[in-house]
């Protein structure tokens, strides 16, 4: 990925909750980005991450949802600094039990970097890839789910495996009409 600083594909359209909001709030927060989970913030730093398996989680074990963000989220995502290159994302993605890697300078929080970005910025990330461009290399081949004619029609008998126009059950297997009289 050519040392492509991680500001170049970080989502700086994130869902931030704070840590005494209440779990149904940050809920509804969540389900209206239509988002996987929110940054928990105080200030303007992260101190921790709420998805939704912790708030599954935490349903399951309280029964309600009426306890804080704080009570639910997990450990802060690893961070890295803005110029920080999209492989160390990719590192600490792989390494860290975590789908996030929040990107924060000294002031606070920038964005987020997730597994999604880092594909978004293809495979050569000096040009990150935009909405409907698609690489060569991952154009579909249009030869997958089209029937080859040679063969289409054929199935493999299960006495002796050759391929037969038809096949007929015979004791429980599909068998050529040469097998059948065996």
């Amino acid at each position: 990925m050519n040392g492509v600083p991680v500001r170049e594909v970080m989502d700086r359209d994130y869902v931030g909750v704070s840590e005494s909001d209440s779990l149904s709030a940050a809920v509804g927060t969540i389900r209206e980005a239509d988002a996987t989970g929110a940054l928990v913030l105080r200030g303007g730093d992260a101190v921790g991450y709420l998805s939704t398996s912790d708030i599954l989680d935490y349903l399951a074990d309280a029964g309600a949802l009426d306890g804080a963000v704080g009570d639910a989220m997990t450990d802060v995502p690893p961070s890295l600094r803005p110029e920080a290159a999209v492989e160390d994302a990719a590192d600490r993605l792989a390494t860290a039990d975590t789908r996030h890697v929040v990107v924060a300078n000294g002031e606070g929080v920038l964005g987020l970097v997730d597994a999604t970005d880092l594909v978004r910025a293809g495979p050569d990330a000096t040009t990150p890839l935009r909405a409907g461009d698609t690489p060569e290399s991952a154009t579909p081949d249009d030869r997958v789910g089209e029937p080859d004619d040679a063969y289409s029609h054929r199935s493999v008998c299960e006495v002796c495996g050759s391929l037969a126009d038809s096949l007929s059950n015979s004791n429980g297997q599909l068998v050529c009409a040469d097998c059948r009289t065996v």
